[in-house]
């Protein structure tokens, strides 16, 4: 017997992966996937209907914008005319239930307050699909909802569960009864005669119960309607997706594959100050400039033992790879010893072949299991060039500075600030006269100059060139409101950036955040072309950002840690205070989006398993704030390339919104078309040779470019329909209060 299908027709959300996964781990089914706009159907009825043909039931899911604009609904709004030897079971949830509901007679209006990332309890009929789920708590994410015409005066009175005069042909399965605000919605009903049913609610979210139960139910209903129809499904032609993303072999200089990694390790006794300790590597190097990822401390220990136990030092040598790529331009340039050799304009999915390729040239299977990175690529991916992954244009800033850049690190210095132990490291061949070297400078050090006082370069006092006004800012927090209210987003994560110069060493600026605002995701870069392309561009980055966007292990253990919920450190703000003022609903409801969004991010990555939530929306205290923090978890495949996860997460969700396509389309437009994010939003990490990652999301943190000369400090938030616009204002002005302090601070 052939297996049964869905078709789950996807309107550009970010939650679409989660409803598909729940789909196959509930139901003995294979479900394929076409967006609402695929051009083989939207002007071919007669192809669209031999294409349902093929499949047993259609789920129309999610997603942005408003059920009467055929833009927005696209091939969902075909489903309710079908003729009568095409009808097939659909269940449309959110979007695809308003379309549904529209078709049928219902009103679509706006709700008075948005209900975005909002838990309720609903009241359900206790039959159809909804037989037997018990409790029902749901996860809404909607500016819009269906009016029936029922009399709602008398919210229990019977007549509820019966169609309306107007709506004769909608049968109420579900009813919210509990928003004072926006009074009695509907939130679940069923076509009288066809095999049609929807709800207003998200049963894939983490946060809403029954979700198995329902798609179970439906599917049942679904089968019998089939059975009862003698309806057979055509056998499927077999399908092989097109290879979209065609790899150009790269030119490469003979590199050769290391078997293992040399290393050594030293053990220390004492606190190491690790700003001081670069200072040593710096003076005893060829004078590349280091590359640190620091994890801090504070009283001794790390700021956060489970993101922040190790800080790499990277050495990189003279001439060492880099490969380099523009958004504008779509220009990848590979250089290697001071030479370019490759210059090809490509797509994004060629640039993370590109990285891929290089750290599968030098894949390393023996080295010291217990530390993360044993050398590889070091660097960063910019806001814009995450943009370029979802299809959606950058903001026209009029450069071609690198949106990717990574340099290949073969000397290393680990620090495992737990065990109290380092390790140097090399993946050069015939290196063993730089390793014994630095393990003796390493020894001689260990205690003596390392806990002294860290060196500074000469220091001089900033001054901000350019800032956003509490007046600009709190129109645009009233644009984001507008378009939530729309029913564009859920949520939007707006942002803006200060211009300060500041004369001073980058490695002193550094030194001074560091201390104020220690973080898990310390960051230090310089990095310089060492090609003439691009007139030598250079660009430095100093971070103390306290967010992990994603890591994932040798074995594929992979993890995102978002942070959404922020509470800044002001005497007498305890920790108890914060979570108390974290567990709002506004605050809770900014973190389910972004969780719901990474699960979607994460449920796409081609062979992963178990996606899962093992710490839901908990305080955690940092130097300078209180966050609200959670982990998803998900395996990957062993045959997952290395940078998958990655690439298809892009840019970080807790920096965009949900949906992350039209969110990130209307930021272009509400942040300015000319306002490019640049590094900040983007994610800063790297890639290890024995197979893992850990990235960043670049936040409290500045950048600059050696042609412009001003550091760039970017800060803001998650506007949802609940946020004030002045408290909006005052949390942007305390993310970026630990950069401007160091900036424009005199010594």
């Amino acid at each position: 017997m052939p297996e049964s299908r869905i078709l789950y027709l996807d309107a550009y959300d970010s939650f679409s992966n989660n409803i598909i996964t729940l789909l196959k781990d509930s139901l003995p089914v294979t479900v394929e996937t076409i967006k609402i706009d695929d051009s083989r159907f939207v002007l071919n009825d007669d192809a669209f209907h031999t294409y349902l043909s093929k499949f047993d039931a259609v789920v129309a899911g999610p997603g942005p914008g408003h059920p009467a604009k055929s833009k927005d609904v696209g091939l969902i709004g075909k489903l309710w005319s079908l003729p009568e030897d095409c009808e097939l079971p659909v269940l449309g949830i959110c979007l695809g239930f308003q379309s549904f509901a529209l078709a049928f007679g219902a009103k679509v209006e706006r709700l008075e307050e948005p209900r975005h990332g909002l838990v309720r309890h609903l009241t359900h009929c206790d039959r159809d699909i909804l037989y037997s789920i018990g409790e029902l708590h749901a996860t809404h994410y909607h500016s819009l909802h269906i009016r029936v015409e029922h009399d709602l005066e008398h919210n229990r009175d019977a007549r509820l569960w019966e169609p309306s005069r107007t709506c004769k042909q909608l049968l109420p399965l579900a009813w919210d009864f509990s928003d004072d605000v926006n009074g009695t919605i509907l939130v679940a009903a069923r076509h009288c005669h066809k095999p049609l049913w929807g709800v207003q609610y998200h049963p894939e979210s983490i946060c809403s119960s029954g979700g198995a139960k329902l798609i179970e139910s439906w599917w049942g209903e679904a089968c019998r309607w089939n059975a009862g129809r003698m309806r057979k499904t055509a056998v499927p032609a077999a399908l092989q997706a097109p290879d979209t993303q065609p790899e150009k072999k790269l030119k490469r200089a003979g590199y050769q594959e290391p078997s293992a990694v040399h290393w050594r390790k030293i053990s220390y006794h004492e606190t190491i100050d690790v700003a001081n300790f670069v200072n040593l590597l710096r003076d005893h190097g060829d004078g590349s400039e280091p590359i640190l990822l620091e994890s801090a401390l504070r009283d001794d220990k790390p700021v956060n033992a489970e993101t922040g136990r190790f800080t790499i030092i990277g050495l990189p040598t003279t001439g060492a790879l880099q490969i380099l790529w523009s958004v504008k331009d779509q220009l990848l340039v590979v250089e290697e010893g001071g030479e370019v050799v490759y210059n090809q304009q490509t797509a994004t999915a060629e640039v993370f072949a590109a990285l891929d390729k290089a750290i599968d040239k030098r894949k390393a299977h023996t080295g010291p299991a217990e530390v993360p990175f044993w050398g590889g690529l070091v660097g960063y991916i910019s806001y814009e060039a995450g943009l370029d992954t979802i299809d959606v244009l950058p903001a026209k800033d009029g450069s071609a500075r690198p949106d990717v850049w990574f340099v290949l690190v073969e000397r290393s210095i680990v620090i495992d600030h737990v065990a109290h132990v380092m390790y140097a490291q090399t993946i050069q061949d015939n290196d063993q006269a730089w390793l014994n070297d630095t393990n003796g400078l390493l020894r001689a050090s260990s205690d003596h100059q390392l806990a002294g006082r860290a060196r500074l370069h000469p220091d001089s006092s900033g001054h901000v060139v350019a800032e956003p006004t509490q007046t600009e800012y709190c129109a645009k927090v009233r644009a984001c409101q507008e378009q939530l209210r729309a029913g564009e987003s859920y949520e939007l994560c707006l942002t803006d950036q200060t211009l300060i110069h500041n004369p001073a060493h980058p490695w002193t600026l550094y030194q001074r955040l560091r201390k104020a605002n220690p973080a898990p995701f310390g960051a230090y870069l310089h990095f310089a072309k060492t090609s003439t392309h691009q007139n030598g561009i250079e660009v430095d980055v100093i971070g103390s950002s306290p967010e992990r966007f994603i890591s994932w292990s040798r074995s594929g253990k992979c993890q995102f840690r978002p942070i959404k919920g922020t509470v800044k450190k002001t005497p007498g703000m305890t920790k108890a205070r914060a979570e108390a003022l974290l567990s709002s609903e506004k605050e809770r409801a900014e973190n389910l989006m972004i969780v719901d969004l990474i699960r979607h991010d994460l449920n796409g990555v081609k062979g992963v398993q178990n996606v899962r939530v093992p710490q839901l929306m908990q305080v955690e205290e940092y130097t300078t704030l209180f966050q609200l923090v959670s982990v998803i978890s998900g395996d990957l495949h062993p045959s997952t390339p290395l940078t998958a996860a990655l690439a298809n997460s892009l840019p970080p969700g807790s920096m965009t919104g949900a949906p992350k396509k039209r969110s990130c389309e209307l930021l272009r437009t509400i942040e300015g078309a000319a306002a490019a994010r640049g590094l900040y939003s983007g994610v800063l990490g790297y890639l290890d040779v024995g197979g893992g990652g850990d990235f960043s999301v670049v936040i409290r943190s500045a950048f600059r470019w050696s042609d412009e000369g001003v550091w760039r400090v970017g800060a803001g938030g998650a506007v949802t329909a609940l946020s004030e616009e002045v408290a909006e204002w005052e949390e942007m002005l305390g993310k970026r209060q630990s950069l401007v302090d160091v900036l424009v601070g005199s010594p």
